[in-house]
């Protein structure tokens, strides 16, 4: 009986060490679908940034190493909407991280990425 209510402690103890204390957010989360695409690929982006007084831009990228494509949205501090939606168009084959990175008043505040595999043949010779 002892070594399960220790068991249960430990299990207890671990879950809420992994969860974030109540009221944390995170600055800037990424959502991408699909996650697995067919070339030509379109994926759609959706990036909320928490309102914060010192937001001023938004940056959304992909990159592959071999193509890259960006869209920066301007945001008006604690005003500005917390949900951009975007599509980008005509992915290649390859991983692609896609990044969303949040530029305030002195600079970089905060960045989030996740990786979009693009599946097809390659360039034809």
């Amino acid at each position: 009986m002892k070594h399960l209510n220790t068991r249960l402690l430990v299990i207890l103890a671990c879950f809420l060490a992994a969860t974030p204390p109540l009221g944390a957010e995170k600055a800037v989360v990424v959502r991408v679908s699909p996650l697995v695409a067919a070339a030509p690929a379109t994926v759609r982006i959706t990036v909320t940034v928490e309102p914060n007084e010192r937001n001023r831009a938004l940056v959304i990228e992909s990159d592959s190493g071999d193509y890259y494509r960006s869209s920066q949205v301007q945001l008006e501090g604690d005003r500005s909407p917390r949900t951009h939606m975007l599509v980008f168009r005509g992915l290649p084959p390859g991983e692609h991280r896609v990044s969303a990175v949040v530029h305030g008043t002195n600079g970089f505040r905060s960045a989030v990425s996740t990786t979009v595999t693009v599946v097809g043949a390659g360039p034809s010779s």
